[in-house]
């Protein structure tokens, strides 16, 4: 069985994800990862440390873009709170790909193995992350000139932006499409509104809580020992969840 490692994975080359922290996972037809990144010195957005920290840190998503099948197996889902207040459900132990598929294991929660397109990983602090038809479209903040939100139905965002060449172009983001772009669109005009960053990690239909909310009353129950989030589901819908026992 060969194994291709995540830092070999196109754009995860100077990243390390064995002291990155999980903050929030999201899965709907597609799984985002939200993570406190750490970076390493040959990273193009590389910084110094601060003071009080070991590592170069950057919100960054990893996203697995046209998913045909997932498993999320969740066997603890208890948040780790910080000495700042800010909690974490831990690092990534393994990433890799083997057998045409991805394996992400992360020690605190449980793992998830998931067929797809090739993993991306984007910044989420200086970017806009948005689908442009079937793909994915990275929009710098700093080059947006100007939005529009058109309210009608669940709503359409309209971005005015350039390029790295300096080109005017502009993008479309429907809510209904688009969720979790268009919810950080928003979250970008309340930034610019508000002052101050807020915390996008995408409108998926799927999140932590909404498995707490399951597994809570549940996992007392005799022989369980985690649960799978299965897509697609045998009964057609988007997703499944079903306890798996001893």
């Amino acid at each position: 069985m060969e194994r291709l490692n995540y830092w070999q994975f196109p754009g995860f080359e100077n990243i390390y994800l064995e002291d990155s922290y999980v903050l929030s996972i999201n899965a709907k037809t597609s799984i985002q990862i939200l993570l406190e990144t750490v970076l390493t010195e040959n990273h193009s957005l590389y910084t110094q440390p601060l003071p009080a920290e070991q590592y170069c840190y950057r919100r960054m998503t990893v996203n697995f873009p046209h998913p045909q099948t997932y498993d999320l197996v969740v066997n603890n889902i208890s948040p780790i709170a910080d000495p700042d207040g800010s909690i974490d459900y831990g690092n990534i132990d393994e990433f890799f790909r083997a057998d045409g598929k991805y394996y992400l294991r992360v020690g605190e929660w449980g793992e998830l193995t998931i067929v797809s397109d090739p993993p991306m990983i984007f910044d989420v602090e200086n970017y806009l992350i948005v689908r442009n038809g079937d793909s994915l479209l990275e929009i710098n903040k700093e080059k947006i000139t100007g939005f529009e939100w058109k309210r009608a139905g669940k709503g359409v965002v309209s971005l005015l932006y350039e390029n790295d060449s300096g080109n005017p172009l502009s993008v479309k983001i429907d809510a209904e499409k688009d969720p979790e772009g268009f919810a950080a669109a928003l979250g970008y005009m309340r930034e610019l509104e508000t002052g101050y960053a807020t915390d996008i990690t995408g409108g998926g239909e799927l999140t932590f809580d909404k498995i707490k909310q399951y597994y809570a009353p549940n996992f007392n129950q005799k022989n369980v020992q985690a649960f799978s989030v299965k897509f697609p589901s045998s009964a057609g819908n988007q997703y499944s969840i079903s306890a798996i026992t001893s």
